[in-house]
């Protein structure tokens, strides 16, 4: 930047103003700063500067007094009476315009506490949802593990499976066939002898003692003794009596039953 670009540009005018844009104002800033002679004119424009704004400051005082004179000529026109109603009514304003204030700024706190209280609000919400997304997050897990356990134990090789044999029960009496639960969670083998006629396949539903459907499962089919085989785990099961109601299935016609498989669960020893 060169003392010519700063006269043909009014560069110093336009600094003291501020109407220079940021990237010359930056390097007019590093010029001046070692230039004395550019040094000397910012210093002489913000003087000038200072002296208009200390005229414009006189001008505004001189029109106020003119102001405030004028209204001391035209309350000196009036009557007693109507300077008396006047000075009445200012003092009405002057009385009234605080308590109009106070009650602005009272209204405008009320609606700031009132959207503090709603965003509070808002956040407490937020929290409880998220506390919620928390719980029911560490309960996925939970049962996540579990369901990784269970499913490593299933692939271990199990001895001392329990199996049921079942024949349909021909009356509704108390189940003939007892089932103890091991100690230890595992497996049980379900095998249900199917009279004929036979079905293509078949589909088992497992009941409680109130009705309860506890499993169902379709597809089944019948091996070479005739029979249905199920495994199901131990943890499904708890102590009391159950059923096994078993429909057979043929394309195109409704389920036919197949036979009702009744048996009692005794807790662990």
């Amino acid at each position: 930047m060169d003392h010519t670009d700063i006269e043909e540009q009014q560069i110093v005018d336009r600094y003291v103003m501020g109407k220079l844009p940021a990237e010359e104002a930056e390097r007019f800033e590093e010029h001046f700063l070692s230039c004395p002679e550019c040094l000397d004119r910012l210093e002489l424009a913000e003087s000038m500067q200072r002296g208009f704004k200390r005229a414009a400051s006189e001008d505004a005082a001189r029109i106020a007094a003119a102001r405030q004179l004028a209204v001391v000529a035209w309350l000196a026109r009036l009557s007693r009476s109507r300077q008396m109603a006047v000075l009445a009514m200012t003092l009405l304003v002057v009385a009234v315009l605080p308590a109009g204030l106070a009650l602005r700024e009272l209204a405008r706190e009320r609606e700031r506490s009132a959207a503090g209280s709603h965003r509070a609000g808002e956040i407490e919400k937020l929290r409880s949802e998220l506390d919620a997304s928390r719980r029911d997050l560490t309960a996925e897990r939970q049962a996540h593990t579990s369901a990784a356990e269970q499913l490593a134990q299933a692939r271990q090789p199990q001895g001392n499976v329990p199996i049921l044999f079942l024949d349909a029960e021909r009356g509704t009496g108390e189940p003939s066939v007892r089932l103890r639960l091991p100690r230890t969670p595992g497996w049980i083998v379900l095998a249900l002898t199917i009279d004929p006629p036979h079905q293509p396949s078949y589909r088992a539903t497992l009941l409680d003692a109130r009705g309860h459907e506890v499993w169902h499962g379709g597809d089944l089919r019948l091996d070479e003794r005739d029979s249905l085989s199920l495994s199901l785990p131990s943890t499904l099961l708890a102590p009391g009596d159950y059923a096994l109601a078993v429909e057979g299935l043929a394309p195109g016609r409704k389920p036919v039953p197949a036979g009702r498989f009744a048996f009692r669960v005794l807790p662990a020893a």
